[in-house]
């Protein structure tokens, strides 16, 4: 995911391409590759029949739109980044209910990855509230400042989880 963050950040440099078109690709990437660590961790059948369901219709669904409608590469869509991160979410609550009172496997990642989702679905929801109404970039910018930051924690759970795989000496993870 970071070579696609890095790629979609420099293709305006590049090619003179906005990175509205990759972010269709990273939603889907994302939603995908995460249901399957998901469905690694969920533990009833029920939690991972509407994984399994999940991971069939909405990529079908996304990708019918694009096939129908060219066009909407180049357009944000609110309801695909909603629709691709929305069960993700749900899954690493499930996760974290399934788990109550105990470490488990990948709990920080976990965390990281619901915190950082949670938050930045409330940040694009947020910015597409700013550009209706269409007031001042200052709000934007710090809107933007917030998802990064929202980013550095993600990635300092995952750092952090990393660190008790590989480097704890006692051979637990949790």
């Amino acid at each position: 995911m970071l070579i696609i963050d890095f790629v979609a950040s420099n293709l305006w440099n590049w090619f003179k391409i906005y990175n509205i078109f990759t972010s269709h690709f990273y939603d889907l990437f994302q939603f995908v590759i995460l249901s399957y660590f998901y469905a690694t961790l969920l533990q009833t059948k029920k939690q991972l029949l509407s994984v399994y369901f999940l991971l069939i219709i909405l990529p079908v669904f996304l990708l019918s739109r694009y096939v129908f409608n060219p066009q909407m590469f180049f357009e944000y869509s609110l309801l695909e980044m909603y629709l691709a991160t929305m069960p993700i979410i749900i899954y690493a609550t499930m996760h974290l209910y399934n788990n109550l009172g105990q470490r488990t496997e990948f709990y920080y990642a976990n965390l990281g990855i619901l915190l950082y989702l949670f938050g930045s679905t409330f940040v694009f929801l947020f910015y597409e509230l700013y550009s209706f109404f269409d007031r001042s970039n200052i709000f934007y910018k710090n809107l933007m400042t917030i998802n990064l930051t929202l980013q550095f924690i993600k990635f300092g759970f995952f750092f952090y989880q990393l660190k008790l795989i590989y480097f704890n000496k006692d051979g637990k993870y949790n």
